[in-house]
């Protein structure tokens, strides 16, 4: 008979590297939700590559996420690092302009979201 023991072991790492990319995910796009809403924030995209690791944010004002001088985007870079125990140097985050805000659902509740709390709607 073949040892079956060592499948279901594979099989199980799969699932946790699933489950762990999945509450990375979450958790990154709850904590840029609080920090970018007001700046139009609709989402993020994460890249792994060998060498870092590259996080792309969406938003429809990229201005106010990269700061004067891109000394927010460097804020919020140290905040990931810290949080999520990235080695130095090993996350980049970058700042994407959402083309067509219209069509983004995401960027739309945000906006209606801050009127109605500002009290313009």
């Amino acid at each position: 008979q073949p040892c079956r023991t060592t499948m279901p072991a594979q099989n199980i790492s799969k699932k946790r590297k699933f489950v762990q990319d999945g509450i990375f995910y979450a958790e990154l796009n709850e904590f840029l939700t609080r920090e970018l809403g007001e700046d139009g924030y609709s989402g993020v995209e994460v890249r792994v590559t060998p060498l870092r690791t590259e996080i792309i944010i969406r938003a429809t004002r990229t201005q106010n996420v990269l700061g004067e001088k891109g000394r927010r985007i460097r804020e919020l870079t140290s905040l990931v690092q810290k949080r999520f125990d990235f080695q130095e140097g090993t996350v980049e985050l970058y700042a994407e302009r959402v083309q067509n805000r219209a069509m983004c659902a995401i960027a739309q509740a945000e906006s209606l979201r801050y009127k109605l709390l500002g009290g313009l709607a």
